[in-house]
């Protein structure tokens, strides 16, 4: 790989091989079917010394999550010219389905009584 656009693809590719995570790109629906490219390279910014990629999160909890994607997207990094990069992985959001999954509904005002707490 030797282009930002192969990268591009090699990184979309990987995080859509980690499940929990997906690409961020803006919420405006409509505009996908009239986009006439990948519409999931939004979620990229790749410059010689940083590549960041905006994920939204599916599933939890987020380290072990992070850590897949971490050497996912290294992987795909390793023998280009980003192979030095900072690599920066950033959650914008949560989806609303991974928070129906956890243990505790965070609706239940009795789920605050149950809830570990620092200190204690």
């Amino acid at each position: 790989m030797t282009t930002g656009a192969e990268v591009s693809r090699a990184l979309l590719a990987a995080l859509h091989g980690v499940a929990g995570l997906r690409p961020a790109t803006p919420s405006t629906v409509p505009v996908i079917a009239r986009v006439p490219w990948d519409y999931d390279v939004l979620a990229l910014d790749i410059d010689v010394d940083l590549v960041e990629v905006r994920v939204v999160a599916t599933g939890l909890p987020l380290p072990p999550l992070l850590g897949r994607a971490e050497t996912a997207l290294r992987a795909v990094l390793q023998g280009t010219v980003w192979a030095a990069a900072r690599l920066r992985i950033v959650v914008t959001d949560i989806d609303r389905g991974a928070l129906h999954a956890l243990p505790i509904d965070p609706h239940d005002s009795s789920a605050k009584d149950r809830a570990p707490t620092t200190g204690s």
